[in-house]
């Protein structure tokens, strides 16, 4: 007897299904892709610009000093990139080595 309740439920949610996709297809109309606003890329920095500011770490690397010695030494030409974090010109760092 559960097995025929279980039948009837299941031809019951087969009628549902095709039901459901057949109105599916009735409803498909030919669509226009809908038009994506064209996205220029971001200028690429220019890697060798002097003006170009780089992190403590890059600027370590291209004086050859420590970023505790820049630190203690060149404070003055540290430009502030936000409340906690600083930086430094290509130019002033590679003029240090």
């Amino acid at each position: 007897m559960q097995l025929d309740g279980l039948a009837v439920a299941l031809k019951d949610a087969a009628a549902r299904i095709e039901t459901i996709r057949a109105t599916a297809r009735a409803a498909e109309v030919e669509t226009w892709p809908i038009p994506q606003p064209v996205e220029t890329p971001a200028p690429e920095p220019d890697r060798d610009d002097p003006d170009r500011i780089v992190t403590l770490a890059e600027a370590s690397r291209l004086s050859s000093l420590s970023i505790d010695t820049l630190r203690r030494r060149h404070r003055g030409k540290f430009v502030q990139l936000s409340e906690r974090r600083f930086g430094m010109r290509k130019r002033d760092a590679l003029m240090l080595g």
